[in-house]
């Protein structure tokens, strides 16, 4: 029995390894406009690993995977390719992502309009593309899916039916930085929905206005990123692998969770600015750590009189420290796909998707963790998960570094 379980825990160990470096996320506007369409994609940097053939370990320049990323783009307008004129590529290092700007002219007209993404979707199911489309000054959204990957859009229907026409000029920046970022619904094909509803979506684009409006999508959006986050994840499942009262482990949920919407907040805002080559070797660092910690408490002879409190009384603080560095973490995500407008709605309901996601987290194991330490192997059990746990948290720090 042991031994199936330490098999089974050494095989899901090696899954959540090779696939440690993955987000799920990137984000993408497209601007439709007289010159054509332009598309400014962003992504964290080594999700570009996926495209490398090579098997290097090491994330290329930018320019080294412009022929991927302008393959997996096809833009085609009334039912013929449009034309590469320029494609950019530069990286943002506060983010740790690559930055790629496609110019397509369409010389044939744009009565009709297809737009295909074709990246990861094979390897990566779970990969979404979030979209802001910005056309004759209103702006709309999708997401590309694995099932979803093709947006085809009338734009001369709806350009009548709006009364406006196409703008004369791209913005020179990325729109979305400047504007609100809206809610984002299910993935659609607006080839699927009618002229109505494509117009019930639009949003007026004001360049400048100052919007108030919370976004409740990021509150999924903060759920979906702690689960795909898998050192955090075995982060909040090292907090549970060792007997302790319910009050303990509340306080120690509640010092991560304190910590880590500190420095999330203060990241977000520009207030502490610390870039991703040290804060995600640190972030694995933490994991080797608990699991490390975890072993001690498991393993040391404690007198019969000691109460739980008594015995993990410094456990919190350390816990805490290690909220800050997380915190750090969960920002990145939020700054790369906000704007400056708004900030504090997003980041309210971003912080309460994260805290819904731990919650969900500890909830789902708790019984079961609960039981296991009730089983005369649960002690033993706790000490094999707790030292996979350190062992993956050294190899993602190998990684990283």
């Amino acid at each position: 029995m042991i031994r199936n379980i330490i098999i089974f825990s050494l095989l899901w160990a090696v899954s959540l390894i090779a696939s440690a470096h993955l987000s799920g996320f990137t984000d993408t506007s497209i601007q439709i406009a007289k010159p054509g369409v332009k598309i400014i994609y962003t992504l964290p940097s080594d999700n570009l690993l996926e495209l490398d053939s090579s098997n290097n370990k090491t994330v290329a320049p930018p320019s080294s995977y412009m022929p991927s990323i302008t393959n997996g783009w096809g833009v085609f307008a009334n039912k013929r390719s449009c034309f590469l004129l320029s494609s950019i590529a530069k990286a943002l290092p506060k983010i740790t992502a690559y930055q790629y700007t496609l110019n397509y002219e369409c010389p044939q007209g744009i009565d009709e309009l297809s737009i295909r993404y074709n990246l990861f979707t094979e390897q990566w199911r779970g990969h979404q593309n979030y979209a802001r489309i910005f056309m004759a000054d209103s702006r709309m959204r999708m997401r590309f899916t694995f099932d979803k990957k093709i947006l085809v859009l009338p734009v001369k229907q709806l350009l009548n039916k709006w009364g406006k026409s196409l703008t004369t000029a791209f913005f020179n920046t990325d729109p979305h930085r400047q504007l609100q970022v809206e809610s984002w619904g299910d993935p659609f094909s607006i080839k699927e929905a009618s002229a109505q509803q494509i117009t019930e979506a639009v949003e007026e684009v004001i360049p400048g206005q100052n919007y108030s409006s919370i976004d409740p999508s990021f509150i999924w959006l903060g759920m979906t990123h702690i689960w795909q986050g898998y050192d955090h994840v075995l982060f909040i499942i090292c907090l549970l692998l060792i007997p302790c009262a319910f009050k303990q482990l509340l306080l120690w949920v509640t010092s991560f969770t304190l910590a880590h919407s500190i420095t999330l907040a203060l990241s977000v805002l520009g207030v502490l600015s610390i870039p991703p080559t040290i804060t995600e070797p640190l972030i694995a660092l933490t994991v080797v750590i608990l699991g490390i910690e975890n072993l001690y408490y498991l393993y040391r002879q404690p007198k019969d009189d000691v109460t739980f409190k008594q015995r993990y009384r410094n456990r919190w603080w350390i816990i805490f420290c290690f909220g800050l560095i997380h915190g750090v973490g969960f920002s990145y995500l939020l700054q790369e796909l906000s704007g400056d407008e708004d900030i504090w709605g997003r980041l309210l309901m971003f912080n309460l998707g994260v805290e819904l996601g731990q919650i969900a987290i500890i909830v789902l194991l708790l019984i079961p963790i609960y039981a296991m330490f009730k089983w005369k192997y649960g002690l033993k059990i706790g000490g094999i998960s707790s030292l996979l746990t350190s062992l993956m948290g050294a190899i993602w720090l190998i990684q990283r570094i």
